[in-house]
């Protein structure tokens, strides 16, 4: 009996230990905005009134003014890609910041013409550390690229079908799209200048679209001008909304979600009363055993 007690206590104890582990580690999702390592966007929470949107129903419904960043890491369902065009069309600025994920959906939908081409793009002359981190150094005049000289790209890709008067940055001449993957420039593959960022109209609102999300991250916030392009998106808007349900989720975050979830189920009236009923049986249940034991030997 005591063996079996003992049991408990620790296997309940290791429990306890694995739920707060969980709760209280910071999160090492990419873009995630609670992530403060890296591959997070904590910093520009910490510096910013932003507000991150677990479901993209969750838009104001008078979306004038607002901004919303995209990160398209997953598919969009026609409900969402229909808040998204709403927003846009109806005054919001929403901004597009894709590589390798799901931006041509929404493109498609928007019935845009422009394209994320999803090539990876190296300049070997004009970067900031190697190839992979092309140096963007012809912008536009824009309140977008204001006491901006130039920015640092990651790993990133260009735009295509794309027309001059929509083109807000542009690489090197020597930047190129790496179509084959072998890490050199080959006849017929895109060259520089190529379009990185640009601004379109739709409706009441625009587009904008930024060809490499991790010009967002922590590690390259404050590289080159790219403090300087935040800050002037972040100005230009009373609230930037950041959609955090279409970024990979990892399992420490699929496990907090869960406790978030239930955390707030056990918070509901009708389960407080449960739990408080359950406690009060648990209690008794010795009280009963007891008794039943004095009325046998009784």
């Amino acid at each position: 009996m005591e063996l079996r007690r003992f049991l408990l206590i620790i296997t309940a104890t290791l429990v306890i230990a694995l739920i707060l582990t969980v709760w209280f580690f910071p999160s090492n999702d990419d873009f995630r905005v609670d992530n403060p390592f890296w591959n997070g966007i904590k910093d520009i929470r910490a510096e910013y009134q932003v507000q991150p949107l677990n479901s993209l129903a969750d838009l104001p419904s008078s979306p004038d003014g607002a901004t919303l960043l995209v990160i398209p890491y997953l598919s969009f369902t026609s409900t969402e890609l229909e808040h998204l065009n709403y927003f846009a069309s109806r005054g919001g600025r929403l901004i597009i910041a894709d590589d390798y994920g799901h931006g041509n959906q929404i493109l498609e939908y928007l019935g845009l013409k422009v394209r994320f081409s999803g090539q990876i793009l190296l300049d070997p002359l004009v970067n900031y550390k190697n190839k992979y981190f092309p140096r963007i150094i012809h912008l536009q005049p824009d309140p977008l690229t204001e006491n901006t000289d130039d920015l640092v790209f990651n790993h990133a890709t260009s735009l295509t079908n794309i027309t001059a008067d929509n083109a807000l940055a542009l690489t090197s001449p020597f930047g190129f799209l790496d179509s084959n993957g072998n890490g050199t420039r080959d006849d017929g593959e895109p060259t520089g200048p190529l379009p990185v960022i640009s601004r379109h109209e739709l409706g009441s609102g625009q587009v904008i679209l930024v060809s490499d999300p991790s010009l967002f991250i922590n590690s390259m916030g404050k590289i080159a001008g790219n403090d300087s392009f935040i800050q002037n998106i972040a100005a230009t808007s009373p609230v930037l909304y950041i959609d955090q349900s279409h970024l990979a989720s990892s399992e420490l975050h699929r496990t907090r979600g869960w406790l978030q979830h239930a955390r707030s189920l056990f918070s509901t009236p009708i389960v407080t009363v449960g739990l408080v009923l359950a406690a009060i049986i648990a209690a008794l249940i010795p009280i009963w055993y007891k008794r039943k034991e004095t009325t046998v030997e009784t």
